[in-house]
């Protein structure tokens, strides 16, 4: 037996349809896509595929609201350690926190783990992903074990990928950083964290700057980290851009670095609401979407965001870029992080598949892109929920 939907506003990942009416099997697959008889009445807001969170920390759930933010990456970071950093996997906090993405529409994520080990709860959340085993080093004797057990995974679960990735520019040599994101090609690629902060520029420009005490604490030396007058421009130099990797922050890219990233295909994984908690800057949100760079959006940790709520993040986008097409923002919850996401990425609002669709109760009769970004936190259900299964 089929279903037929009829809806105000239908996002398909490439344009928005307004009264449109979707046929589903009994299977929940998407059968027909068409308009709406004017007869049909129609149910209020806008449905969609579910969203996908581009970078988030799940073992720092247990820190929401005690990391102090507003001076920058390094002194966030002394913050982080302060408070004895990740926590392994399957805490009450990081099962908690997965539910709440859930609630708030996310279907799938790329989970950076300090030892990539929270897949299983991913998994039973009923969501899907990759989980980036993150390692950092600036020498061979610092980051191989930890690149060993990132490629190494036992009883993993399904729908849910694990590769290592290397944290940053500033905090890996150019070895790892070679090592870390050739790994694994022709699956999905990794994010990596890359001119998050002004200081990262200073560091591996000038070897200036708030970075070079906190290395100097940790005994790193500085002479094994690339040089470069951003990260963007070392991971260019180093041949490591390419249409599968994700840049998240990009908090400190100038012109030069949005030419050389929309030139790569590379996509902008932006944090808007946790770049303004740790150092009260966005990155250059106009700039990237005027040269065409491709984005996704991502919620970073709960140690530097209030919640996971991705809506919110494109919220805090649209209000600084309000020239933007709206478009933008939803492709960018959808289709933009799906990109990142290799063969664990979930299915899109077109026949043949069969989405976890998302319903947004907006206003009956409302503009759905204008309201959607507004700020208001709609409420929002699943259609059909988040499931995983094989292709």
């Amino acid at each position: 037996m089929s279903e037929r939907l009829v809806v105000e506003a239908l996002w398909t990942g490439a344009e928005l349809l307004r009264r449109a009416a979707l046929l589903r099997s009994s299977a929940g697959v998407i059968t027909a896509i068409g308009a709406a008889a004017p007869e049909e009445a129609a149910l209020p807001g806008l449905v969609c595929a579910g969203f996908v969170n581009a970078h988030t920390h799940l073992e720092l759930s247990h820190l929401r609201g005690r990391v102090p933010g507003g001076a920058g990456s390094v002194a966030w970071v002394r913050g982080l350690f302060a408070e004895n950093g990740p926590r392994q996997a399957g805490s009450s906090e990081l099962r908690a926190a997965l539910v709440e993405a859930r609630a708030a529409g996310t279907v799938a994520l790329l989970d950076v783990s300090n030892g990539g080990h929270t897949g299983a709860a991913i998994a039973e959340a009923g969501l899907h992903g990759v989980v980036l085993a993150e390692c950092i080093g600036l020498s061979p004797e610092r980051f191989a074990p930890a690149l060993e057990a990132a490629a190494l995974p036992t009883g993993w679960p399904s729908g849910v990928l694990r590769r290592p990735t290397a944290h940053s520019p500033v905090s890996c040599s150019p070895a790892l950083l070679e090592v870390a994101l050739r790994a694994a090609e022709g699956g999905p690629w990794p994010t990596i964290h890359c001119d998050e902060d002004p200081d990262d520029r200073l560091l591996l420009a000038d070897r200036q700057g708030a970075w070079v005490g906190l290395h100097a604490a940790l005994g790193n030396p500085l002479e094994a980290l690339g040089r470069a007058p951003s990260g963007l421009r070392l991971l260019g130099a180093l041949g490591l851009l390419g249409p599968r990797l994700g840049l998240v922050h990009l908090v400190a890219a100038d012109d030069e670095d949005i030419a050389l990233l929309a030139a790569s295909g590379a996509t902008a994984v932006l944090c808007p609401r946790s770049n303004l908690h740790i150092g009260g800057r966005l990155p250059p949100v106009a700039a990237l979407v005027a040269a065409g760079v491709p984005l996704a959006i991502g919620t970073d940790s709960l140690a530097s965001a209030p919640d996971l709520d991705l809506l919110a993040e494109a919220a805090a986008l649209a209000a600084a870029a309000p020239g933007v097409d709206p478009r933008r923002w939803l492709e960018a919850l959808t289709e933009g992080g799906a990109r990142l996401l290799g063969p664990v990425a979930p299915a899109g609002l077109r026949v043949g598949a069969r989405p976890a669709l998302l319903h947004l109760a907006l206003p009956p009769g409302a503009d759905p892109l204008a309201a959607l970004f507004d700020g208001t936190r709609w409420p929002r259900r699943w259609l059909s929920p988040p499931a995983w299964s094989a292709p």
